[in-house]
């Protein structure tokens, strides 16, 4: 592994908020003083799949709204979620997965909008020398993930579609920036990794790896997200705050390279690396009615992975918050209500 590679995960896998913000130019600072501005205090992960709320920050998209917004920054979703529960944050944005094991505990989320998905990013990685060069040579091997994301459901949903019993393989929790160490020191067989991961993984090992692949197993939803009564209280706040991401996604659709440019320069990241995330993954503000059936077949999963008690299905609709977007963007809510 090159050694600029090591010294970017180092830097993540720290998990120290104050390096974070020094490594992304415009976090835990406000988008500028506003008089009689909304403040909001966004939990965001530093990955593609927050480009939007990037964007609009790094535009001033938000101050162009009334919003004086701060964006806290994380290394991944479910770490921004956490942020919000604890009360410091008043929205974040995380992947679909955690968003409902935190639902099925009892936290009274409601999700304002998806704001970005994605269908063929993650991938399981293996090493060809512990003989992995398909996806049935994975049945009694330790692979490496983050338990509770939407990694591991990825990779739940990659082995069942592949007819691989998941209690065939030992699961090894591991933090993002764990991933390609635990891979590299033979701690593990293999991971489930989302990108830039996948690709600094693909990239450092290169023939030493086999890629593995199951693009319609499982569509990763992003979702901006806040406690009920907050969002309930604040929908004048929640309608700017769409404006601004749907501006922001109009702006990247309408010069994708400059867009792209913008967050590679926001992660430390090379273009080259960002390339492989943004070609799986379709930023856009939305409400559909695909989601709230993924939601209900990702609660089963966790219930039965333990993650929250058995109970009888949530009514996912409930945590919708349908009417910011409704007011806004009606015809991005396809829900069924």
């Amino acid at each position: 592994m090159s050694s600029v590679l090591m010294r970017r995960r180092a830097l993540v896998g720290a998990g120290v908020a104050a390096l974070l913000a020094a490594a992304y130019g415009c976090s835990r600072r406000d988008d500028g003083p506003v008089e009689g501005a909304s403040r909001l205090r966004i939990a965001t992960p530093l990955v593609p799949h927050a480009g939007l709320i990037h964007l609009a920050a790094a535009r001033g998209l938000f101050h162009e709204q009334g919003l004086a917004a701060t964006l806290l920054p994380h290394t991944f979703g479910k770490a921004a979620l956490a942020d919000l529960l604890r009360g410091n944050a008043d929205l974040a944005v995380a992947a679909d997965v955690p968003v409902v094991v935190e639902v099925l505990k009892g936290a009274g989320l409601s999700i304002v909008a998806s704001v970005a998905n994605a269908s063929n990013e993650l991938a399981v990685l293996g090493r060809v020398d512990r003989g992995i060069r398909a996806p049935g040579d994975l049945r009694g091997r330790r692979l490496g993930v983050s338990l509770g994301t939407s990694g591991e459901y990825f990779l739940w949903a990659f082995l069942v579609r592949h007819r691989i019993a998941p209690q065939s393989v030992q699961l090894v929790d591991l933090a993002p920036a764990q991933l390609i160490e635990s891979l590299r020191s033979g701690q593990v067989d293999g991971i489930a990794a989302w990108q830039p991961v996948r690709h600094d993984a693909e990239r450092a090992f290169g023939d030493a790896i086999v890629s593995l692949h199951a693009p319609d197993a499982y569509v990763q939803s992003y979702v901006l997200v806040g406690m009920g009564d907050f969002v309930q209280a604040r929908q004048q706040e929640m309608r700017r705050l769409l404006h601004a991401l749907m501006a922001a996604e109009a702006a990247a659709r309408a010069d994708p390279r400059q867009a792209k440019g913008v967050l590679a320069g926001l992660f430390k990241l090379s273009p080259e690396t960002l390339d492989p995330s943004w070609q799986d993954l379709t930023l856009e503000v939305e409400q559909n009615q695909a989601q709230l059936v993924t939601l209900e077949d990702v609660a089963t999963w966790a219930m039965a992975r333990g993650y929250a008690p058995p109970q009888t299905m949530p009514n996912f609709l409930s945590h919708l918050a349908l009417d910011p977007l409704l007011a806004v963007g009606p015809e991005r809510v396809t829900v069924v209500r």
